[in-house]
């Protein structure tokens, strides 16, 4: 006799991002989840005659109804179905149809004991992925001129520049210490009233006329400074309006920068003289120039490829690199001292709107991650041990004599990986990159 073949009790089919497994349940299968059921809710149910929770299972349906335990025993079988699902999908060998979120049940029939539902859920989507290599980007280049290097040493000259009392005339770029008093239509405004403010003329802090008006005062002058608002000032209710501020000036003062030469660069530096001073800072800006082509190369190689290459990307996925976007907005605003919920307030919006506004930069930002996790997969790039081990003690300083540096531990070994993954990853996309 032929062996009748077993039916099977799931299937499983996909479209795009999302699977359906269809499940069926026998009779005996049923009978199981409502015993199941009826042991997590019979602690519910009060019937006449019992304590609560110790009533046989057909007296409290011959009470309540027969079908008392009938969603209980429903949701019994679909999680037993999906934890069953989940189980062999962890066995698979591939993980096309491994769930990347929760699924949404539909029970389709319920006869004779025999129970048919299907569970749709997200999966990760197949790429189709663009040509990745031999990719045209324009030139970039940022090249360190000697003018760059002289402006940059002149920013650090006035950084270290000393402020010193003046008895003459102010000028351009001179600090005026004033008290200051400018109503506007005889109202007192916010900000409209100061005592010992140090401003500096020229540097354009104030509406515009009113640092040219006290170029020329000295210290002791009062001055009426007459100014109109512009019409794209902040307050509503002064754009346009004309206001003359009562200034007194109590001291003026110059910042003195000190000159650039061999004994400046040897207080300021670990060097001895000037020329070494400002190789080394030829060398840091060139650096810095190279680390920012190099990043606008692989933005370019990458924007390249994502802009060619498609893919159905499950909402689960946009909702998740959202999640990412705004624990990093945390963390920067962290080291700021301002929490994600008061710097929302100030802007006068929600997360929810944050979410809504970067929607379809989140799905390009998923997008571009399931891309570069293919090209991975498909170029076979990986990391060893020994690479992430060594990785991590060069980055190290040297320790104290006679202790040895620390070894990096699992979480660190595996964040080490990906980094080194990427590093390989973006180095292959550059070289093969065509400059136009």
């Amino acid at each position: 006799k032929k062996k009748k073949k077993k039916k099977k009790k799931n299937t499983v089919s996909k479209e795009k991002s999302e699977a359906t497994l269809s499940f069926s349940a026998t009779e005996a299968d049923w009978k199981d989840a409502e015993s199941k059921a009826y042991a997590k809710e019979k602690g519910k149910y009060s019937v006449p005659g019992f304590r609560k929770g110790h009533a046989p299972k057909h007296v409290i349906e011959q009470y309540y109804g027969e079908g008392v335990f009938a969603d209980a025993a429903l949701d019994e079988l679909i999680q037993s179905g999906w934890e069953k699902y989940l189980d062999d999908a962890e066995k698979a060998t591939s993980d096309e149809l491994m769930p990347i979120g929760r699924p949404s049940a539909n029970v389709e029939s319920v006869k004779d004991g025999k129970v048919k539902f299907t569970l749709k859920f997200p999966v990760r989507p197949e790429v189709k992925l663009a040509e990745y290599k031999g990719i045209k980007i324009p030139k970039i280049e940022y090249n360190v001129s000697d003018k760059d290097v002289d402006d940059e040493l002149r920013r650090i000259a006035e950084r270290g520049a000393k402020v010193e009392e003046k008895s003459g005339e102010a000028e351009n770029g001179d600090i005026v210490n004033i008290d200051y008093k400018g109503p506007v239509d005889g109202v007192a405004f916010d900000g409209g009233t100061a005592e010992k403010y140090d401003l500096t003329l020229g540097s354009g802090t104030f509406i515009p006329g009113f640092e040219d008006q006290l170029v020329g005062v000295k210290a002791g002058d009062e001055r009426a400074v007459k100014v109109t608002f512009p019409e794209n000032y902040h307050a509503d209710e002064l754009k346009g309006k004309e206001a003359v501020f009562e200034c007194k000036v109590n001291k003026v003062s110059r910042k003195v920068v000190p000159e650039i030469n061999d004994e400046w660069a040897k207080n300021v530096s670990e060097f001895d003289n000037l020329a070494d001073y400002r190789a080394s800072i030829e060398k840091r800006m060139k650096e810095t120039n190279d680390r920012r082509a190099r990043t606008e190369k692989e933005n370019a190689v990458i924007n390249a490829i994502v802009d060619g290459s498609e893919a159905d990307i499950p909402e689960v996925m946009v909702s998740e690199y959202l999640d990412d976007m705004l624990r990093d907005l945390g963390m920067r605003l962290y080291y700021q001292g301002i929490s994600v919920e008061d710097y929302f307030k100030f802007l006068g919006t929600t997360e929810e709107d944050y979410r809504k506004e970067n929607h379809d930069k989140a799905a390009r930002g998923a997008l571009t991650r399931l891309c570069l996790e293919e090209i991975v997969k498909r170029e076979n790039i990986t990391a060893t041990d020994e690479e992430a081990e060594k990785k991590y003690l060069d980055s190290q300083p040297e320790p104290e004599e006679g202790k040895e540096k620390r070894k990096p531990d699992e979480r660190e070994m595996s964040y080490l990986k990906n980094e080194i993954v990427m590093d390989k990853l973006l180095d292959m996309l550059v070289s093969s990159a065509v400059t136009e």
